[in-house]
């Protein structure tokens, strides 16, 4: 008995060694600049295959995209990720991931979501706490799902930025039912920024917003927060910037990650996989058309602290199937 299970491990991992040769020759397509569709006689297995249909569709080639990801879901029928691959690519170009909000409410809704945003909001409220603050700021507050449960009935009173109008309305609405002081915009926070250079605020927070703000905008973002409130609460992922997302260990990581993220999703597993998760991650893999810009949490600190605040501290807040998110505080 103890020779047969050792006999299949081993079968296992001879198996698995056609694949990883396969994803190390893409890879090193990619690196030689080949085209992907020069490389389809590489796939062997269902992450290569998924490898090949990611690189395509980051380069706009969305048939050669679509085959592969067939490919994939015949090779592995189990893999969600290659069901609904197969689907993504099938149809027109992904929007904005928040122009419809239902998959974007279903997906913090449920999964992992729901302990991270448990955790979110005790973070903002013991914030709230320690500082006492009269007026807050919260910037891409969503439909308020982390806010919301943050405010006590005495809460003060809260300033909203929100991209979205549907989601703000939501927000907005419990606000009032709650009686809580407020005032909302309909804006990005680089508009507000800019049309209010002279409002002060005791606290400001922003929870899986500011990965929205390209790079480039981010510097002026933070000196302007730095400039217009004493303390600054942000909750983001540890997310490191990925030179080679396509190299063999990080993409075998990724698929892991995403096939985890998907499968905590039963009843609404297409919706928020086609609606969100997959235009989110496959953006990882392009360098236009980004919905999100996400970075280290050493990152974030040290910018903050370049921003012009003098403390700013960051500790795990929950361990995520994507990367762990962070709450990092900066004050004056």
């Amino acid at each position: 008995m103890v020779m047969a299970k050792a006999g299949t491990i081993d079968e296992c991992e001879e198996a698995a060694l056609p694949q990883q040769q396969s994803v190390a020759a893409i890879y090193r397509g990619y690196l030689d600049g080949a085209a992907p569709a020069e490389m389809t006689d590489q796939v062997t297995g269902a992450d290569s295959a998924l490898q090949l249909a990611v690189w395509s569709h980051a380069v706009g080639d969305r048939d050669t995209a679509h085959a592969c990801a067939v490919r994939a879901a015949e090779l592995d029928p189990a893999r969600e990720f290659a069901r609904l691959l197969v689907r993504f690519t099938a149809g027109p170009g992904a929007g904005d991931v928040y122009d419809s909000p239902a998959a974007f409410q279903a997906f913090i809704r449920g999964g992992g979501n729901i302990a991270l945003y448990e955790a979110t909001s005790a973070a903002l409220r013991r914030a709230h706490r320690r500082h006492s603050p009269r007026r807050i700021l919260d910037i891409g507050a969503g439909d308020g799902l982390a806010l919301l449960p943050a405010l006590d009935d005495d809460a003060p009173h809260v300033d909203v930025v929100e991209p979205s109008a549907d989601l703000l309305t939501h927000t907005r609405d419990a606000l009032r039912d709650r009686g809580i002081s407020h005032q909302v915009w309909n804006d990005t926070v680089q508009d507000f920024a800019t049309a209010h250079p002279d409002r002060q605020w005791d606290l400001a927070q922003s929870t899986f917003a500011l990965q929205s703000v390209p790079p480039h905008q981010r510097p002026a973002i933070l000196e302007w927060l730095a400039q217009h409130t004493r303390t600054f609460v942000l909750v983001e992922f540890d997310a490191p910037e990925v030179p080679e997302p396509l190299a063999p260990d990080w993409f075998g990581e990724f698929l892991r990650r995403v096939e985890r993220g998907v499968r905590e999703y039963a009843h609404d597993r297409d919706l928020v996989g086609l609606g969100f998760i997959l235009p989110v991650v496959l953006g990882k893999f392009t360098t236009t058309d980004r919905t999100n810009h996400e970075q280290s949490i050493q990152d974030w600190t040290a910018q903050l602290r370049a921003a012009g605040f003098a403390h700013v501290t960051a500790h795990q807040l929950h361990d995520y199937w994507w990367q762990p998110a962070h709450a990092v505080e900066a004050h004056h």
